[in-house]
């Protein structure tokens, strides 16, 4: 009897171990699949934070030479207002002038304060960014530890 039970146990020990390799070997689809989406979510991620970045670098460059343009404007006023003084014959048209430069500094600095504003919220959409991006490469440790 001893001798008949073996090859049925034996069968249903392969049987047993199939699927166990069955269900192991789905697991690890199921685990690629998840690690495959994750790596597509940190490239789109870091691809978007490089172009973010870049973004900001051109904002950073525009600020600058919206200040060189605010002090060269400054530095323009503040001829023209020592030209008025020496030149009270003429003090009509230089004011004129003084003023066309003071409204253009004005317009200039609203310029740059909002650059500074666009800047700032690039900044948090930067920082939102990598936030999301430290949190893909943790998930992809994670499904990489599994």
């Amino acid at each position: 009897m001893k001798i008949r039970v073996l090859p049925i146990l034996n069968a249903i020990g392969c049987l047993v171990l199939t699927g166990v390799v069955t269900s192991q070997w789905f697991k690890e689809r199921d685990t690629d699949q998840k690690l495959l989406e994750v790596r597509n979510s940190l490239t789109a991620a870091m691809g978007f934070s490089a172009a973010e970045t870049k973004r900001a670098a051109a904002l950073e460059r525009d600020i600058a030479v919206l200040k060189e343009s605010i002090e060269a404007t400054q530095n323009s006023a503040e001829e023209a207002a020592r030209a008025a003084a020496e030149k009270a014959t003429q003090a009509s048209g230089l004011e004129t002038e003084i003023a066309a430069a003071r409204e253009q500094l004005t317009t200039w600095e609203a310029a740059l304060a909002e650059r500074d504003a666009k800047l700032r919220s690039l900044n948090a959409e930067l920082t939102a960014t990598r936030q999301r991006l430290d949190a893909a490469i943790t998930s992809l440790k994670a499904a990489g530890s599994r």
